[in-house]
């Protein structure tokens, strides 16, 4: 009767453990719209370097109002964030999930007739994506691949690349992955963050 009882215990204190939010699987994709201002024009982000440089165009990375590519030296930053609240410079993070990035200090007014004019929001291709696996994944914003009809929109970790945009009728998300060189698109990713 003991030995029946003890397993009974672990049986029930294992299904609690698979049940348990933090063991499931995430059911929805988290989306959110990347600032890195505040409404007010403070940074929300760490400033590691401040540059010189100009903006020249709207952002190939995400289409935006408020994101854009830009030049710095020898380097181009894509996207760069602006905040009417502080002109006269951009924010550059490097990636979606980084907390920190360059500033650049304009040298020319921003080039407002060549930018987006899209407010942010959570419609289009994301500019991030973090996939349940682990994947931190960043936009192509020059050449690419095809399969099909399909471009490699993101370059991931370990040779991978995702491709097309997000499925959005599944929850959550999902997008294909499949390396450099796919001939079929068969296998999908779960998108756990989507950054816009």
């Amino acid at each position: 009767m003991k030995f029946k009882a003890v397993v009974t215990v672990v049986a029930l204190l294992a299904l609690a453990v698979c049940a348990s939010p933090a063991a499931a699987a995430p059911q929805r994709t988290d989306a959110r719209i990347y600032r890195a201002f505040t409404a007010t024009g403070r940074p929300t982000i760490r400033i590691t370097r401040t540059v010189r440089g100009e903006c020249f165009a709207g952002s190939s990375a995400i289409v935006r109002r408020d994101a854009w590519r830009c030049v710095a030296g020898r380097y181009i930053d894509d996207p760069c964030f602006s905040s009417v609240r502080a002109p006269g410079f951009v924010l550059c993070p490097p990636a979606a999930w980084n907390r920190f990035g360059t500033r650049i200090n304009l040298i020319t007014p921003l080039p407002t007739p060549s930018g987006h004019r899209r407010t942010p929001s959570t419609s289009g291709i994301p500019w991030g994506i973090r996939t349940v696996s682990g994947l931190r994944c960043e936009p192509i914003t020059a050449g690419g691949f095809l399969v099909g009809r399909l471009r490699s929109n993101f370059s991931c970790p370990r040779r991978q690349l995702l491709w097309g945009a997000p499925m959005r009728r599944f929850s959550p998300w999902r997008i294909f992955v499949a390396g450099f060189n796919a001939i079929r698109l068969t296998r999908t990713a779960r998108i756990r963050i989507a950054w816009f």
